[in-house]
């Protein structure tokens, strides 16, 4: 769909840098199909990732969008009992502390069933990652890379900043276009319980 060409375009540069991290790291990078830790973190996604998302569940059969949908419901509940149990607030840009820590819906048998349309952080999670508002340190997966390790990357900072600036000029021009935004931070349960392909312009 064109409405997701901008987002597809940002992924692929995100997919081509993890292929150039691995190898650069080799096998220090032990991503692979059954390690799922990053597939327990909570995180937020944009209404364009959600969109991405929605589209892709409700175009799948019945007998494998019905029980991604009970898990995103149940998520859900689960999501926002360990918010309020822990005093956490749910605001965009709030991220919950480490250990706070839930499967994601689309986590099953240790492989993610959205796979194709998943969000830009899981394109990206497992390679060394330096975001331009936090320029005082470099985060990497602690299952890839120890704490303290040094990284020698020349092109990492120079790769991501303009990576980062690509993914925030594609909200922007979802923005312009008039896509819709959500007052409550979005999710992968959301995208799939929900109908964010209402939200494009």
């Amino acid at each position: 769909m064109p409405e997701f060409e901008n987002l597809l375009r940002v992924a692929s540069a995100w997919e081509a840098e993890f292929a150039r991290n691995k190898r650069l790291h080799g096998a220090k990078i032990q991503c692979r199909r059954g390690c799922t830790d990053c597939c327990h973190h909570l995180f937020q996604i944009t209404e364009l990732e959600a969109a991405f998302i929605s589209v892709a569940v409700k175009s799948l059969p019945p007998e494998r969008r019905q029980p991604i949908e009970q898990r995103a419901r149940q998520y859900s509940e689960d999501r926002e009992r360990l918010l309020s149990d822990r005093q956490v607030p749910d605001a965009w840009g709030n991220l919950p502390p480490a250990g706070l820590r839930l499967a994601c819906p689309a986590l099953e048998d240790g492989a993610c069933q959205i796979y194709e349309n998943r969000p830009l952080i899981c394109r990206k999670y497992g390679m060394p990652l330096y975001n331009p508002q936090k320029p005082d340190r470099v985060f990497a997966c602690e299952l890839n890379f120890k704490p303290g390790e040094e990284i020698v990357d020349s092109q990492l900072v120079q790769i991501h900043t303009h990576l980062y600036h690509d993914a925030v000029e594609v909200q922007s021009e979802y923005n312009r276009q008039g896509g819709r935004r959500d007052a409550k931070p979005i999710n992968v349960a959301r995208a799939i319980s929900e109908d964010f392909e209402e939200y494009l312009p």
